[in-house]
């Protein structure tokens, strides 16, 4: 996350997005007396610092080529089989602060990939990969 500054509110914002509530203890004589004060973080445009208004987090993912674990059909010492890796296509997930014009930016950019695809479910966490058997 991009943020910009982090500014201290008043209580009545204590529950607008971005905001949240800081505990501090105050030594006040011999007792600790504890303070809640809320604090802002303003997002800024990862692409364009000066922007901080409206801006998202976007999360997507881009096709990526990545390490996998296999077992070869070659036998170690002790009988089980030899692992090796190779490259395999998968998909690594990012996220950036953006703004309206670079989300714009963003979607004018996917455009020709997404007219061509089928809608999906959004992933609920990702599967671990399995081992596949060298072919």
């Amino acid at each position: 996350m991009a943020v910009k500054e982090t500014i201290q509110v008043d209580e009545s914002q204590k529950d607008e997005p971005g905001v949240q509530e800081v505990i501090t203890p105050v030594p006040v004589g011999n007792q600790i007396v504890k303070k809640a004060t809320y604090w802002q973080s303003i997002l800024q445009d990862d692409l364009n610092p000066e922007v901080t208004d409206g801006v998202t987090p976007i999360r997507f993912a881009v096709p990526a080529m990545v390490d996998e674990e296999y077992e070869t059909e070659e036998p170690n010492e002790d009988g089980t089989k030899k692992i090796a890796i190779r490259q395999v296509l998968d998909l690594k997930w990012y996220e950036a602060d953006l703004g309206a014009e670079n989300v714009a930016k963003l979607q004018e950019a996917v455009k020709p990939f997404v007219a061509v695809a089928r809608a999906s479910e959004a992933p609920t966490s990702k599967p671990a990969r399995k081992k596949r058997a060298a072919k």
